[in-house]
């Protein structure tokens, strides 16, 4: 017994020597955010993988093997800093350590809920990272946001930041994830236009190629508008040029800010 034990301790210090070959990911941790987005969307009439769109956004890795990325439930973000943990014990472990220093902004689980912001969320840490209570509060959020904004891209953005230069970029961010995560790479985005006589960037309804609304089977949610018509080819690359260079912006500032912090500017 005690040999079994000492190469079992031998093995754990080689996985966790610099250099070493990383352990392969759990299939099933995986699969946990993906399976729960697509079900509350089903549930509650959300635009099919739009959850799942905001899910690779927040926490999102690359599996190099699938050459795909996939939302990790035990993310945690914290001081700019985000973090993948093994497993749920040590994310919640790693949640009460930062708790334990005083740190209060921390985004946990699928779609990285904030503790500060939604103080009542869950009953618990445990509860914060189980992926169906997750998502299940992400969902609501996102409808709520929905009813106030009239459209699911702008709700999308807004689950980021309600502050105009800071949706901006990611809602160019998730779009361009979103339209991914549908298959639809060669068809591009249905932009509205943007010209001056238009409402500002993010007011305008929007909806990817091919997509309906599910009848609402959770709660009543206003049904979605449909897409615009699709726009000329040179309009459409004129609004993702500005999109992109919205989101590139944003990445910007944020730096200088993270800088200027840092230089004690």
């Amino acid at each position: 017994m005690r040999r079994v034990i000492y190469l079992t301790l031998i093995v754990a210090g080689l996985c966790c020597q610099p250099g070493a070959a990383k352990p392969a990911l759990a299939a099933t941790d995986q699969q946990l955010c993906g399976e729960e987005t697509a079900r509350q969307e089903a549930a509650n009439g959300i635009p099919r993988r739009l959850l799942h769109a905001i899910s690779l956004v927040e926490s999102g890795r690359w599996d190099a093997d699938r050459r795909a990325s996939f939302a990790w439930p035990w993310t945690v973000t914290a001081e700019g800093e985000g973090r993948y943990l093994p497993t749920k014990r040590a994310a919640v472990d790693e949640v009460r350590r930062l708790q334990a220093d005083g740190v209060r902004n921390i985004d946990v689980g699928c779609m990285q809920v904030n503790l500060q912001a939604h103080p009542d969320a869950f009953s618990s840490l445990d509860e914060a990272f189980e992926p169906a209570t997750n998502v299940a509060y992400a969902a609501q959020f996102l409808i709520d946001l929905f009813r106030t904004a009239g459209d699911w891209p702008t709700a999308g953005a807004w689950y980021h930041s309600q502050t105009p230069e800071l949706a901006s970029g990611y809602k160019a961010k998730l779009m361009t994830t979103w339209t991914q995560a549908l298959g639809h790479r060669d068809e591009g985005l249905q932009l509205a236009s943007t010209d001056a006589a238009r409402p500002p960037l993010g007011t305008l309804p929007w909806a990817p190629p091919r997509q309906t609304v599910a009848p609402v089977a959770g709660p009543a949610v206003a049904a979605a508008m449909p897409p615009p018509a699709t726009p000329r080819v040179a309009e459409e690359r004129t609004a993702a040029k500005r999109l992109a260079e919205a989101y590139r912006q944003t990445r910007l500032a944020e730096y200088r800010q993270r800088k200027g912090q840092l230089s004690g500017g």
